[in-house]
């Protein structure tokens, strides 16, 4: 009876599951990477990254936009995997773990239920045996008990007879909950306990766009993914990019591809920039006397201006202490150690460089407190781990800056010229409407 419903099975997996799948239809606004992808995939599954791949980008370079349109497509169509999607930013006001944990457990229910309702229809009312006969109906029903997430992971591939592939976008916000971190290790035990087997049952990818965050679940042997692979993403910039851009805007607007890629690199490689920069001197072409290569690396100056001044605005309204913790983080880089001595007598020389600020002694009680106020305020990252600066390019503008504007003071002078800001360097995913997005 057991094998006969094992065969109905295998059946309707077969039904719902089929062989080749048709692809999504391409979407033109997007600039596709299909040969990144087609290599990422298949790196992720061969057995070089059966530990998992850690994958990092700048923040705005169109990280998310590949995975979505790029790479989950390449792993399904070309490796039949069933790939399950975490957006960790995106639901920023859940616990990290209980979304990864939710996502494997709906994906679970919605394959079951089809064999469930096979195994309803056969289900048996009544069992008679000589010198028994038994109500099923009536019988106790057996507790139920909740799988733990490797098995539900195991269960699912099993229903769906392919390779489950776990994305999980900026992974690093599991490091902010305790239960995020618990269920990194529940996927380290997934993942040595699916990946061994000569059927692949199980890949894990990790994304982020911080590298100093994501490098930390890689480096501490104390995480869950300790010397597991890490790779940096390319970044666009070639000609092929520059000229999809390029015929996304009037006729008229033809730069060099040259120009292009300086324009590029002035918006810091981010493709929403550049699209706005390329958008802005193409509405200019026709009313200026400017050569189109000088207007568009105008307006990509103008915009990175802009954010940068927003920055400063905000860097402005803090207590000179935070500014000079900021600033001390900085010129540290990964190395910023904030209670050792030499980290405070280097923010009290930053502190008494400030014209206007008057002398403070800066005790790691006094450090502690300026760390939690720029959390708080988005400025400062840091998980259960070391503090890193939330935006990366919020570092080189800390160190260009002369200390005689770190001052509240001097704000109002320092900005007085400056246009206002149209922009923001604080992590956030603006709006794209109207705009092409990048697959980078």
């Amino acid at each position: 009876m057991l094998q006969v419903l094992h065969r109905i099975l295998d059946r309707i997996r077969a039904a719902r599951e089929p062989e080749h799948r048709v692809g999504p239809a391409i979407d033109e606004r997007v600039f596709h990477r299909p040969a990144l992808a087609e290599d990422l995939a298949a790196s992720l599954m061969s057995r070089s990254y059966a530990s998992g791949m850690f994958l990092t980008a700048p923040r705005r370079t169109g990280k998310s936009t590949f995975i979505r349109h790029d790479l989950i497509p390449a792993l399904e169509r070309q490796h039949r995997a069933l790939v399950l999607y975490a957006d960790l930013w995106e639901h920023r006001a859940e616990d990290p773990g209980a979304v990864i944990v939710g996502l494997v457990a709906r994906a679970l229910k919605a394959r079951k239920s089809a064999a469930q309702a096979v195994l309803e229809r056969f289900r048996l009312s009544r069992l008679k045996v000589p010198g028994l006969e038994l109500d099923m109906d009536k019988a106790a029903p057996a507790p139920a008990l909740q799988p733990s997430l490797r098995q539900s992971l195991e269960r699912l591939s099993n229903l769906t007879r392919r390779t489950v592939v776990l994305i999980v976008d900026e992974a690093q916000h599991t490091q902010t909950t305790a239960y995020g971190r618990e269920v990194m290790f529940m996927l380290k035990s997934a993942r040595d306990q699916l990946s061994n087997r000569e059927l692949l049952m199980f890949r894990l990818l990790m994304t982020g766009s911080h590298h100093a965050k994501i490098e930390r679940l890689v480096r501490y042997k104390h995480e869950a993914f300790y010397c597991a692979p890490l790779k940096a993403m390319p970044t666009l910039g070639g000609e092929d990019y520059f000229e999809w851009e390029r015929a996304a805007h009037a006729p008229a607007f033809l730069p060099a591809l040259d120009a292009m890629g300086q324009a590029f690199e002035i918006c810091l490689r981010r493709p929403e920039v550049f699209h706005i920069a390329c958008q802005a001197a193409s509405a200019r072409v026709a009313t200026t006397a400017e050569s189109q290569e000088q207007l568009l690396l105008r307006m990509a100056r103008r915009h990175i201006d802009a954010e940068r001044q927003e920055f400063l605005h905000r860097l402005m309204k803090l207590d000179p202490l935070d500014q000079a913790v900021l600033r001390s983080m900085a010129e540290a880089g990964p190395s910023f150690a904030p209670f050792f001595p030499a980290a405070g007598e280097r923010i009290s020389a930053l502190l008494a460089a400030m014209p206007g600020t008057p002398a403070r002694p800066t005790s790691p009680g006094d450090i502690r407190v300026a760390l939690t106020r720029l959390c708080e305020a988005n400025l400062v990252w840091s998980g259960d781990g070391p503090y890193v600066l939330e935006d990366a390019q919020a570092a080189v503008w800390l160190r260009e800056l002369e200390l005689s504007r770190l001052t509240t003071d001097s704000s109002a002078a320092a900005l007085a010229a400056t246009a206002p800001a149209s922009s923001g360097s604080t992590p956030s995913r603006r709006s794209t409407r109207g705009a092409p997005a990048v697959a980078a």
